[in-house]
């Protein structure tokens, strides 16, 4: 009883894991719910995700981990469900494909050949022995493995076979699927995504990639990675019509790789690939200070950045710059010392001003103002994308063998008897009956023309 019972219930368990109706569902819950990961934004803070789409959508998209959907557990359990279905479904089916495929064809009567799909018989009392030669000659001009078989039924039983292999076909899609499935897991956990901002001429080690909390995660490189130029153009209404960067690779202190990338013209190295995502422009400027004993120094201050004086211990930043205020362009600079004490004045291009420290003056001109721009870079490694694509490759194949490649089968038997000559042409195939019916008919009524019949 309990043997019975544990057959019952692992009988159970194999035909849910091996459902159609369980594929089918899975296969739809991951088309929407990769359709949601390609829609809803990726990657960004949680801040994001409140000030975009309310705090009731929040809520779901934060509980359900919607914003990193393809690392989600509930994600990588449906594509594990998937893929189990998917071998359980293999394995069950595997035994009934082997004895097909392993089923003799010539293991058959003359009247198994009658009962076929397609046949045609031939009776032909005054045979003067030349007949039977042209009728082996036309069939074996049949494309496939000819195969012979003596003493069935009085006669001789000939098989041209092709396609057999056609019913691995779906095997090689349900592995071609698992093998995706494993690409994409392995590169998501393996490889990494991130972004580098560089002005012209810096150089950097590292990505920076946005945690969901907001904090800055930076990912180290193997090499360094510089720019050396970045150029952009504009169509007239101000939209960018190009952005290119000059990149150069440093490895070990030696450049050893250099490339001008534009959008959709990465660089690769070593399996890092730099792709051309963007830009940003940086206001800049050029101050002129003249200290209380006549000495003079030209500082240029960019944002996000700073310039000392070291004889004075002056601290410039630049606050704000605006390319016109009346005419002039204008830069709102911070001045103070390496101890943090300071305060914010506005400049106006050619237009001197005072600034005290204590009991000393200084003067003050921004002499020159404009932007320069950084290139926005989006860096990604992903180990599994071989995998994927071998994946992809045998998924093709699999396609194409079960919807292109059938299994053929052309019979030919002649045997005789006291009444004469009996011919008998019978064949069957899995796919594509139109074509194979219509290359039988040909070959029927070549037969046909060599017997003298009509």
């Amino acid at each position: 009883m309990k043997s019975k019972k544990a057959n019952s219930q692992s009988n159970i368990i194999l035909n849910f894991f091996s459902s159609v109706k369980l594929a089918i569902t899975l296969f739809i819950l991951l088309a929407i719910t990769s359709i949601i990961g390609t829609v809803l934004p990726q990657g960004e803070t949680l801040q994001f995700y409140l000030e975009n789409f309310g705090p009731t959508w929040f809520k779901i998209i934060k509980s359900l981990q919607l914003y990193d959907t393809y690392h989600s557990w509930w994600y990588l359990s449906l594509l594990g469900l998937f893929s189990i279905n998917l071998i359980v479904c293999t394995i069950r089916r595997l035994p009934y494909t082997i004895r097909l495929y392993n089923k003799d064809s010539l293991q058959l009567s003359k009247d198994d050949l009658l009962r076929r799909p397609l046949k045609k018989q031939w009776k032909v009392k005054n045979d003067d022995n030349t007949a039977v030669p042209k009728i082996i000659s036309i069939f074996s001009s049949i494309r496939g493995k000819l195969r012979t078989k003596h003493d069935v039924d009085g006669g001789e039983l000939r098989l041209i076979e092709k396609g057999r292999w056609n019913y691995w076909g779906v095997y090689m899609i349900h592995v071609s699927i698992l093998v995706i499935f494993a690409g994409a897991v392995f590169g998501s956990f393996t490889g990494f995504k991130g972004r580098i901002m560089l002005l012209e001429g810096e150089t950097t080690n590292q990505a920076m990639k946005m945690a969901p909390n907001g904090n800055i995660k930076k990912i180290p490189l193997p090499f360094s990675i510089k720019c050396n130029k970045f150029r952009v153009e504009f169509y007239p209404n101000g939209a960018p019509k190009l952005f290119q960067s000059d990149l150069t690779i440093i490895k070990n202190g030696k450049e050893v790789k250099k490339k001008s990338i534009v959008v959709n013209d990465p660089l690769t190295y070593e399996g890092i690939t730099f792709y051309q995502s963007s830009y940003q422009s940086l206001p800049s400027v050029k101050v002129k200070i003249i200290s209380p004993d006549g000495k003079q120094r030209l500082l240029q201050i960019s944002a996000f950045d700073k310039a000392i004086w070291p004889e004075t211990g002056m601290v410039i930043g630049l606050i704000k710059y605006i390319p016109n205020v009346h005419g002039s362009p204008a830069a709102r600079i911070y001045i103070g010392d390496p101890s943090g004490n300071g305060d914010a004045l506005w400049l106006l291009k050619n237009h001197w001003k005072e600034y005290r420290i204590g009991d000393k003056v200084f003067r003050l001109d921004m002499v020159e103002g404009g932007e320069k721009y950084m290139t926005g870079l989006q860096v990604k490694k992903d180990p599994g994308v071989w995998i994927v694509w071998l994946g992809c490759t045998l998924l093709i194949l699999g396609f194409g063998v079960v919807f292109w490649v059938g299994h053929e089968r052309y019979w030919l038997w002649i045997g005789r008897n006291n009444n004469g000559l009996q011919v008998i042409l019978a064949g069957q195939t899995n796919k594509n009956r139109v074509s194979f019916e219509k290359h039988f008919r040909k070959i029927e009524q070549e037969i046909q023309d060599s017997l003298g019949e009509t």
